[in-house]
């Protein structure tokens, strides 16, 4: 009787899928993070600034803050989706995935800036740092489960 090992050389995509949606969490906390401590820095309570993120404008923080991981979540599966395509297309580039985090996280800033919200209430250098945080951590997240 022979022994046959199969290997399997390429992920599932819902295996891409789940890295994508942790990574974008993980991305999601570290911004919120972030922000939450800036704001605090200048006088704000966290609170008040993770309200800033909630869809119904009530002012509500943890509906605000759930909505912010959601939404993180899901730009995190598009991320990796991304990385996966650009990476059967041409390998190489799909390697550099933290830098491919932060173009994209950079992406997301210019078209969150472009909608009016109250999150323009927190100061644009902010925000910007913000997003590109979320895209560098969710990129190193996906390189370190490729």
């Amino acid at each position: 009787m022979t022994k046959i090992n199969l290997v399997r050389t390429e992920k599932a995509w819902g295996d891409t899928a789940v890295d994508g949606l942790l990574a974008g969490l993980m991305g999601g906390v570290l911004m919120t993070l972030f922000l939450a401590l800036v704001g605090w820095a200048g006088g704000a309570p966290p609170q008040a600034t993770v309200a800033l993120f909630d869809p119904a404008q009530t002012g509500n923080w943890l509906s605000g803050l759930l909505a912010h991981l959601a939404v993180s979540a899901i730009y995190g599966l598009v991320l990796a989706l991304l990385l996966r395509g650009v990476g059967r297309i041409r390998p190489s580039l799909a390697k550099a995935t933290w830098l491919w985090g932060a173009g994209y996280a950079l992406l997301l800033w210019g078209l969150a800036t472009a909608v009016a919200s109250p999150l323009e209430q927190i100061p644009t250098w902010e925000f910007g740092l913000a997003h590109l945080l979320y895209g560098l951590a969710a990129g190193y997240r996906l390189h370190t489960n490729a």
